[in-house]
């Protein structure tokens, strides 16, 4: 025949009835019998006839005495908590003041005593009395009685209904006689996760004394300074790098902070807040940083960080070369930007203000204008400037392979695929910049997908389901015109769009003429080549060259300069080709022919040609009898018209008094040019 246990509680069916019922059942059900009783329901001659009458608190046992013919069947239920639960008021700071609440005065003053045997004597406990006020008190705990909580209190530790002890299922067990293996199994696994009144908290503090061991051995590995006070300012934690950083010989647990450094480094460390401070200790230079700890809004200690500048220092080589190594590190600065030109000036400032934002930027400009090494400069100017700096030419890659490049891939996604996988340059390029060059040249099918990455900052590696979230500040570049490009519908115009946040256009350098001769001094001087003098009239070639190639081009003529020449540098110590100008000069005749008249600017171009061959300059006078000599009659006023066009057409330049007038290497070439055209048939 099953035996029975009766559970006797105020009201019948409360939830505190239920859950007493099911926490016997854990360990006995099928083998027990559990009825559930209520105080209220007891009338005089009613009994009870379980084997077991189980109630919670002693007063309770004197009420149901009188139901029952046999005394020794009552027990009164010792009650426990979790042990997952009960490790939360640990954690409270010492001398707090915490409102205890339960559902009547004695099971409230119950609970504290539980919490006492419990080992929890670092509190003030206040237990909850219904009317009085609280509000001076942050912090109650409740076993399952939240919501009778005074609303004002900010933090509630709600440990849940109480659970029978072990000794009291003992006890049951006992009394009933139940032999059964399976009551045994669940008994073991019951008591693994409640903590025992019998034992209280010592194999958890066994547990501790393990884990604070664990714990002294990790922070002893730190090259970092640690330590931690209490709040009376007692140290209770340190390690071994601030023993040699400060020559500790002695166990200073316990010693107060005013007794451990001296009083400058004292002075610091009593600010109420330290970052990244300075302090010196024997010829050492320590960097210091201060935090407090919290638990439930209460101050528990205080922490601080030493730091030496010489690890830090260490740190930073250590990155930059590991950085260098990958390619990630740029070289870079707006330092390194030489100019004269207005133009570029205001462009460098712009670049700088864009810096100090993470709005992506397009820079547009032709090939060799400095489009890397403006980004470089970008980046080494905004806050990521310790993070890597990934460059991708989008021309210079296939295809086939830009998207395992950009996105990354899952190992053996693909034949020849790395089996551990590869992270792709958006994830090399987290927390810095990525630069895509030549954008204009990235294939349409991969501008969807960049477009998605540049809008959800998110990632995909191929063959992953696993989205993986970046932080990058994007910089493109091309020298290609992306709006003629989107009306051919070669390129996307929702990522035009994204990508033209903050606009960057580099001149050309044909639009740079004061960075010509100065730039060419200045790759001389890198050539260790300062010694040479150019000669005017090579100058004059250089200034009207059209620099296609803009600064690296420059470049090249410099070195291929000093490779020519040990003195004067002459026309014919520059490179054949920038003599090879095959100009159009359609639109420089279209205007002679407008604004003058056509036949008369090319006589006057001719004169002051000739004049050019004596090395000589061509005043009005000279040019006015010159012509006379030739038949062509123009006044001095219709001279100076004709030379007004002339020079807004840059064929020539006009000197002021007996200097006259020059043709510049550009007239010379649009003479020639003339001379072609007039022979071509018609």
């Amino acid at each position: 025949m099953m035996k029975s246990i009766g559970v006797v509680t105020y009201v019948r069916n409360s939830p505190v009835a239920i859950f007493l019922k099911d926490n016997l059942e854990t360990v006995l059900a099928n083998y027990v019998d559990v009825k559930i009783y209520s105080l209220d329901e007891l009338k005089p001659g009613k009994m009870i006839d379980d084997d077991i009458v189980l109630v919670m608190i002693k007063s309770q046992a004197l009420q149901v005495k009188k139901h029952i013919s046999d005394a020794r069947r009552i027990v009164v239920a010792q009650r426990t908590t979790r042990e997952s639960e009960i490790y939360k008021v640990f954690s409270i700071p010492a001398d707090t003041r915490v409102l205890v609440v339960n559902d009547n005065s004695e099971t409230t003053l119950e609970a504290i005593t539980l919490f006492y045997q419990l080992g929890i004597n670092h509190l003030n406990l206040v237990p909850y009395k219904e009317g009085e006020d609280y509000s001076d008190i942050k912090i109650a705990i409740t076993p399952g009685e939240s919501w009778r909580v005074p609303k004002y209190i900010g933090t509630v530790l709600d440990i849940g209904q109480r659970y029978i002890d072990i000794s009291t299922f003992i006890e049951i067990i006992n009394k009933l006689e139940i032999t059964e293996d399976e009551v045994r199994r669940r008994f073991l696994k019951y008591s693994e996760s409640i903590v025992s009144l019998d034992t209280g908290i010592r194999r958890q503090y066994k547990e501790l004394v393990t884990k604070n061991t664990e714990l002294r051995a990790v922070i002893n590995l730190s090259p970092e300074g640690i330590l931690l006070l209490n709040n009376e300012k007692m140290v209770s934690l340190y390690n071994k790098s601030l023993e040699k950083m400060f020559d500790i010989h002695k166990d200073i647990t316990c010693v107060n902070l005013n007794d451990l450094f001296t009083s400058d480094i004292i002075n610091v460390l009593n600010q109420d807040v330290i970052r990244d401070e300075i302090v010196e200790y024997k010829g050492r230079t320590l960097i210091v940083n201060k935090h407090n700890l919290e638990y439930f809004g209460e101050l528990a200690g205080i922490y601080f960080i030493f730091q030496e500048v010489t690890y830090i220092k260490q740190l930073e080589q250590t990155l930059t070369k590991k950085l260098r190594a990958k390619g990630l590190l740029t070289r870079y600065n707006f330092t390194d930007i030489h100019t004269k030109s207005p133009e570029m000036i205001q462009c460098i400032d712009f670049a700088r203000k864009a810096a100090c934002s993470d709005l992506t930027i397009l820079i547009t400009g032709e090939s060799g204008t400095g489009k890397e090494l403006l980004a470089q400069s970008i980046h080494n100017a905004s806050h990521r400037t310790k993070q890597p700096f990934m460059a991708f030419n989008c021309a210079a890659v296939p295809e086939s392979i830009m998207e395992s490049e950009l996105f990354g891939y899952e190992g053996g996604t693909f034949t020849g695929a790395l089996k551990e996988g590869k992270a792709g340059l958006f994830e090399q390029a987290n927390n810095g910049t990525i630069f895509l060059d030549e954008i204009g040249d990235m294939p349409y099918s991969m501008q969807a997908k960049l477009l998605r990455v540049l809008q959800e900052q998110q990632v995909m590696r191929i063959g992953s389901q696993r989205v993986t979230t970046i932080n990058i500040r994007v910089i493109a570049a091309t020298n290609n015109d992306l709006r003629k490009k989107i009306r051919s519908g070669h390129f996307r115009a929702d990522l035009y769009y994204r990508l033209n946040v903050l606009p960057i256009m580099v001149p050309p350098l044909r639009e740079r003429k004061e960075d010509i001769l100065y730039l060419l001094n200045y790759f001389l001087r890198q050539k260790h080549r300062e010694d040479l003098s150019v000669l005017p009239e090579t100058c004059d070639i250089l200034m009207q060259y059209g620099w296609t190639g803009n600064i690296r081009e420059l470049n090249n003529v410099a070195a291929y300069i000093s490779f020519m020449t040990d003195n004067i540098v002459r026309p014919d110590h520059l490179p054949c080709y920038i003599f090879d100008i095959q100009e159009d000069f359609e639109r420089d005749f279209n205007v002679l022919a407008i604004r003058g008249d056509l036949e008369n600017c090319q006589a006057v171009l001719k004169v002051i040609a000739d004049f050019d061959s004596l090395d000589m300059g061509a005043g009005r006078k000279s040019i006015e009898d010159f012509l006379n000599n030739t038949g062509v009659h123009l006044s001095q006023g219709e001279i100076r018209r004709v030379l007004n066009v002339l020079n807004g057409c840059e064929l020539i330049t006009s000197g002021i008094g007996r200097k006259g007038s020059e043709i510049t290497l550009k007239g010379k070439y649009f003479l020639k040019w003339l001379k072609n055209r007039n022979n071509q048939p018609v």
